[in-house]
């Protein structure tokens, strides 16, 4: 019955535009009796009426000189020296990050491939020089119908409002299949808050309005056109010349680069770094990214019907990664979909973590969404609602690992692995930090 859920919330979401140490004693000598039967000697008297010779007593002398003995050393003996105790230092705890150092702008702008005719929209996310006023109005994510959600951070802004202490880390996200650019913008405006330029695009052909409207291309063309649509934008957010994505390429230090995904966006964040092969065509592998967090990926067995993304390709992958899922995910499951990616990967530093009892609505805003779009006015549309409350059913249920807290883990371990490949950051591990019991975390290095 959750698997038809799950598909009648797929093909419903599009209607929002969303997706660890006695010393030896010996004893004492046996008494003896005293000689028996002896006499005292007899007493005798002493001469009378003599005199001591007259004698002089020796003179004093002092005793002969002698030389000081020479400093020696002590004699050598087998003790062994003391031993120095060493304790272990203790682990830090696990701090969520927050929000990061700066106040994060928003502007949507269009990339377009010439080649292969794609005009896709795509959302910037940029740190700010200043924190706007308390008047200023937060930035709204609008979906198709209308309906919106407005950030409770995030402000409307172009280039000329950014920080100057650039040039930042290239960060480009990936939706999932069905879904929209914007539809984890905790994650993407988290990460610019800590000092990242985030980008998002639309993947034409597999976004929300394509599924609704049931216009979705081939699933073959989606495994070439996602791919090539990240390494578009990381062409484009590094070519100052770019007609529409220049002035945000002057904030960029194209030797900085990562990918994240959600879903089809983990697929395509390995697909990106380890390139493709099929019957639509070939994505090259692009050596321009330097690490990779997948959440939740779509990357199934391998096996003969899931092709698109082989272990030959997979085990091409040798930069660092950090992988990110829901213990109870029941649309991209735990086995295979990341123990082969685990296995099959030559990352180094590999890093993976799975939330106890979150799922895999667990990394996108739906939980934000159910909790916000009520209180708009005017409220959102029978549609919209229904569709954000069967997506908050794989994410938002009570038993599910509170938002919040996936929210924070997720968050803090995706900066401090962005900070340890970009920034000579110390990266979260089980030898430096105690690990919460609520997520099962493991390290390959």
């Amino acid at each position: 019955m959750r698997r038809a859920l799950l598909v009648v919330t797929a093909l419903t979401l599009a209607a929002c535009g969303s997706d660890d140490e006695a010393s030896e004693t010996t004893d004492a000598p046996a008494e003896t009796d005293a000689p028996a039967d002896t006499e005292t000697p007899p007493d005798t008297e002493a001469p009378a009426d003599t005199e001591p010779p007259d004698t002089e007593p020796p003179s004093a002398t002092a005793p002969p000189e002698t030389d000081a003995p020479a400093d020696t050393e002590p004699p050598a003996t087998d003790a062994p020296p003391p031993t120095e105790v060493i304790s272990e230092p203790a682990l830090a705890a696990f701090t969520p990050v927050g929000q990061g150092p700066y106040a994060v702008g928003v502007a949507t702008i269009t990339v377009t491939d010439d080649t292969r005719e794609r005009a896709l929209p795509v959302d910037v996310w940029f740190p700010l020089a200043d924190v706007p006023g308390d008047d200023t109005p937060r930035h709204r994510y609008t979906f198709v119908s209308g309906d919106y959600y407005e950030s409770p951070r995030a402000f409307s802004a172009d280039a000329g409002a950014a920080s100057d202490d650039g040039p930042f880390p290239l960060v480009v996200y990936s939706h999932g299949s069905g879904a929209v650019r914007y539809v984890h913008s905790d994650y993407t405006e988290t990460i610019a808050s800590h000092g990242h330029l985030v980008v998002a695009a639309e993947h034409l052909g597999n976004t929300a309005i394509e599924r609704v409207t049931g216009v979705e291309i081939d699933g073959n063309q989606v495994s070439i056109d996602r791919p090539l649509d990240v390494q578009l934008l990381i062409t484009a957010l590094t070519d100052a010349s770019h007609p529409t994505a220049g002035v945000y390429a002057g904030l960029v230090d194209a030797d900085r680069v990562a990918v994240t995904g959600h879903s089809a966006g983990g697929y395509t964040t390995y697909a990106a770094v380890s390139g493709v092969d099929t019957e639509f065509g070939t994505v090259p592998a692009d050596d321009r990214i330097d690490a990779i967090i997948p959440l939740a990926p779509a990357v199934g067995s391998g096996g003969p019907d899931n092709t698109r993304l082989t272990d030959e390709r997979l085990a091409s992958i040798e930069i660092p990664a950090l992988v990110m899922v829901g213990s109870d995910d029941v649309t991209t499951p735990v086995d295979p979909n990341v123990t082969r990616a685990w296995e099959v990967t030559q990352s180094v530093p590999h890093y993976r973590a799975e939330l106890v009892a979150a799922e895999h609505q667990s990394f996108t805003d739906a939980c934000d969404y159910l909790e916000a779009l009520p209180t708009n006015d005017p409220p959102p549309t029978e549609l919209v609602a229904q569709v954000v409350e069967a997506l908050a059913a794989e994410g938002c249920s009570p038993d599910d690992m509170p938002i919040e807290r996936v929210k924070e883990i997720t968050n803090t371990l995706a900066i401090a692995f962005l900070d340890s490949v970009f920034r000579d950051g110390e990266m979260i591990t089980p030898d430096n930090t105690a690990i919460p019991d609520d997520f099962v975390y493991l390290v390959k290095s």
